[in-house]
This record gives C-alpha cells, structure tokens and sequence, in this order.
C-alpha cells in the first residue's frame, strides 16, 4: 500500500481536523495511507521542515503577525522541497500568486470533500509520474545510483559532472551528451553547453534565465529557442 508524507499548515484547528479526517477518508478509498504532521504557524512547520513531503496543505492567512502561507511557500521551494502545494483559503484572488511558488491548486474554504478528492487525485498522479529511471553516478569512491527524477539538474564544473539533487550534489565525470541521451526520453533539455534540466523542476523563467530548484541558470544562447519548445510542450502536456 502507498504511503504518502503531508502536512498541514493551517491556525483553525477545525480546519485541520476535517483535512486530517479527508485524507484518512481518501486514503481507505484509494487504498493508500498519509503521514501527517501538523501545524498552527508557518515558521513552526519551516523549523521542522523535510524534503520528504510529498503533499503540503498551506493555509494563506495564519494570522495577523505570523508569517503567511504565499512567503512561506516561497522559502519552501528556495529551500528545494518539490512537495505538491496546496493553499487553503476563503480568498480566490490569491490564485494568480499560486504560480510564484508551482501551487498544484487552492481550497476554498469552506472545503468540499468531493472536490478535495479531485484535487487528491491529481496530486497522485503528479507523484506517480515523479517515479524515474535509475541512474548510475561514478564517483571517486565507486558509484551511486539514484531516481531520474530526483536530479534538478546536471551541469558541467571544470572535468566534473555535478549532478543536483533536492538533497545533495553528487560529483561525477563523464560528458554531458552521453547524459542527454540516456535521459532523452524523461523530461530533461539541454539549458545550455554546461547545463541538462529536468523540466519539472523548473519554478520560473526571466530573460534569459530559469530558476530550477531555487538557482538560477542562464539559457544558451544557441540552445534557447530548442530549450523553450520542450518547456512549453512539458507545461502543455
């Protein structure tokens, strides 16, 4: 049975409850279970914050004083988490800031279960789809092996390959292209000469520049207009 790790940002403790009870409700649905921590105030769930997340439920307005939920999100992505966000609110018009910090969508308070298992299902679907292929990384002490979709981004220092993680930057060697082509069927493009991304790990794009887990890396000239089909595509499917 899958288990998926979630918390829960919210300062109404009813609020909490119902999502709690929600998740449990969907999980016997779906046949699948949540880990579930909980938290009155952003800056406690920041404190204790893990990669690890798979689902973050973020109430916007934690109170008159208190951090709230949008710039909490947003250290929450500098910080790498790729968690799938939900906000909670009983203020629509806050959908558009959503975009700033990759907000999978928003729960209008008060909240439906029916339509919160809408939502549930496409988080599932965003994670599943996260599960990748696994890659060998040679290292000076032998080798590593991680999940294709656990690399933010691979890019070239000097004779080493860096391969980015949420977690960790693991050294390696070896060139770039041969890295291209074993992860040409994933959601990797070429950024630049020095630079493979994974398309999903891409939270905005300036000029000529993407932030992809909270760094900012230029676009090639020469690979821009290649490098922008294949977002736009990956965002449209």
């Amino acid at each position: 049975m899958k288990q998926y790790f979630a918390a829960i940002i919210e300062d109404d403790p009813g609020y909490t409850q119902y999502l709690q009870k929600s998740l449990d409700r969907y999980g016997q649905e779906r046949e699948c279970t949540f880990q579930v921590r909980t938290f009155g105030r952003a800056e406690a769930f920041l404190a204790d914050s893990r990669i690890i997340d798979d689902m973050v439920f973020m109430d916007v307005d934690l109170g008159e004083g208190w951090m709230d939920g949008l710039a909490a999100a947003r250290v929450l992505r500098e910080r790498g988490s790729m968690a799938v966000l939900f906000f909670i609110t009983n203020m629509p018009q806050y959908a558009s800031s959503g975009y700033e910090v990759d907000a999978i969508d928003y729960c209008i308070k008060p909240i439906n279960y029916n339509s919160l298992s809408v939502k549930l299902d496409k988080a599932v679907r965003v994670l599943t789809q996260r599960q990748g292929l696994p890659v060998r990384i040679k290292t000076k002490d032998g080798f590593r092996l991680v999940s294709s979709s656990d690399i933010l981004y691979i890019e070239v220092k000097g004779h080493d390959l860096m391969f980015h993680t949420a977690k960790e930057v693991i050294g390696s060697y070896g060139g770039l292209g041969d890295r291209e082509k074993e992860l040409q069927d994933r959601e990797f493009a070429r950024c630049s000469a020095s630079a493979l991304v994974n398309l999903r790990y891409v939270t905005g794009l300036h000029g000529d520049e993407i932030m992809v887990g909270g760094q900012s890396l230029k676009i090639g000239r020469s690979r821009k207009k290649e490098f922008l089909v294949r977002l736009n595509q990956y965002l449209g499917g």
